[in-house]
């Protein structure tokens, strides 16, 4: 709003949206010709010619002409129009090509009173949702391949405001329509089986930077889609890549003293990085870092400094694609020897399988769970209960009384079997394939207890 002393404008907006699908050559060449007539009917009776390409009026302008399209634009100048009749003539092509583009078309009109005047004005915007730039076949069309233009140059008789309408015929047969749909349809299986062979490799990573590559190729797949669905469908994929970077953890054991081997994991399984890990401690000097052929690394230290009744460790960073991934390894004597320090980690996913199931009442029978736990610490540890709230189930699956003792350094599997019947949802509590829950551990040397939470991604046999 602007406002001063003798002016006062108001805006009032008004919008109409409406969308449409593929309409063939011929009857948008009729809808133009027939709104060429109308609007010049109009804009005659208001407006006056100064200036136009040619004497008359082109028959072309006047019906329909086989193999080829015609544009009419209104633009304030020649080279708006020139670009607005291209548009056109994109978007004629696209439609005629590709019958899922859609394109929306907005009326909007504004009124605008100026100290009791109504000013009166419709603008008609036509935003087409295809990326052109994305699509080989539409690079091709250009104003050069035009074969005849024909404009006129207007003036309003009130205002005096001139303006141009543009008319432009290109060529566009039924063959020339066959070949973009058949490069169209090859782009578009193409693109298809891209999306699906990530959709089904999401598992089988070989190296962390798998992982970037394939959300460089995501990317691209997203930009080259234009309707709702399938961008949003990549995108789906798109975050379950990026939530594989949370899911990394790295293992590790001693050696002998001095010498540490560690290595990166992805859902449990070894998973190769080409960034060399920086190494710091609290006491341990000369630390070292080298990359071995088998993907792990062999980190070098002297904990002769380290005073033994300290918590002594050796903290281990990988940075990669603005991720930050920290392993810590304790010492259990001054000499580095052993692990030491009491921690275990749920890691990697949650494997359930059934050992029969009744689909059609939903029922399963004898369930087993297999669970990762990473030994970091390196000391023997007891398992005492695990909690599992897994999305299929209306109530939680708990195991008590395991009373199990581990001693093995690194990863450990733990397998439980629920006995019995159970029932699965029909429709999950949520949509993410995640279990939560805990693990009760005890610490064998003091007894003490502790409490680590589960949060991991899950599978099944039975969905």
């Amino acid at each position: 709003m602007e406002t001063s002393t003798t002016h006062i404008k108001t805006f009032t907006t008004f919008m109409k949206t409406s969308t449409i699908i593929h309409r063939p050559v011929a009857p948008r060449l009729t809808a133009l010709l027939l709104a060429l007539i109308l609007g010049t009917a109009g804009a005659m009776a208001q407006s006056k010619i100064v200036e136009r390409s040619a004497k008359k009026v082109p028959d072309w302008l006047k019906s329909a002409t086989e193999g080829s399209i015609v544009a009419t634009v209104t633009a304030p100048t020649l080279g708006e129009a020139q670009d607005l009749a291209l548009t056109d003539i994109t978007e004629q092509i696209i439609q005629s090509v590709a019958l899922n583009i859609t394109v929306t078309q907005t009326n909007e009109m504004s009124e605008v009173n100026n100290n009791g005047n109504i000013d009166s004005r419709d603008a008609y915007q036509r935003t087409s949702q295809i990326r052109a730039a994305n699509l080989p076949f539409l690079t091709g069309i250009t104003m050069a391949k035009a074969e005849a233009i024909y404009w006129v140059k207007l003036q309003d008789k009130a205002t005096k405001a001139e303006h141009y309408e543009y008319s432009v015929k290109y060529p566009f047969s039924s063959r020339d329509q066959r070949k973009l749909k058949e490069e169209f349809e090859a782009l578009e299986a193409e693109k298809l089986a891209e999306y699906n062979d990530l959709l089904a490799t999401i598992h089988d990573i070989e190296s962390v930077d798998d992982i970037k590559e394939r959300l460089v190729r995501l990317s691209a797949l997203k930009a080259y889609y234009f309707d709702q669905s399938r961008i949003n469908m990549v995108s789906g994929l798109e975050e379950r890549y990026k939530d594989l970077y949370n899911q990394l953890t790295v293992s590790g054991t001693f050696l002998r003293v001095g010498r540490y081997r560690c290595q990166m994991l992805l859902d449990g399984s070894p998973v190769r990085v080409n960034t060399t890990p920086r190494v710091k401690s609290n006491c341990a000097s000369e630390l070292t870092a080298t990359a071995q052929s088998d993907g792990t690394f062999l980190i070098g230290y002297n904990a002769e400094d380290c005073v033994a009744d300290d918590d002594n460790v050796l903290t281990i960073s990988f940075n990669f694609d603005g991720h930050r991934i920290t392993h810590k390894a304790y010492l259990k004597q001054a000499n580095g020897v052993g692990g030491g320090t009491f921690s275990v980690a749920p890691e990697g996913r949650i494997i359930l399988t059934a050992d029969s199931a009744d689909t059609a009442r939903r029922k399963l029978y004898g369930l087993n769970i297999r669970i990762t736990l990473n030994n970091r610490g390196g000391t023997a540890f007891g398992l005492k209960a695990i909690e599992l709230t897994v999305p299929d189930f209306s109530a939680p699956i708990v195991f008590d009384d395991i009373n199990a003792t581990y001693r093995t350094k690194g990863i450990v599997q733990v397998r439980a079997l629920a006995e019995g019947e159970l029932t699965v949802l029909q429709q999950r509590r949520s949509d993410l394939d995640y279990a939560q829950g805990a693990i009760t551990l005890v610490n064998p040397e003091t007894g003490a207890i502790e409490r680590v939470r589960i949060n991991l991604p899950f599978v099944t046999n039975w969905r």
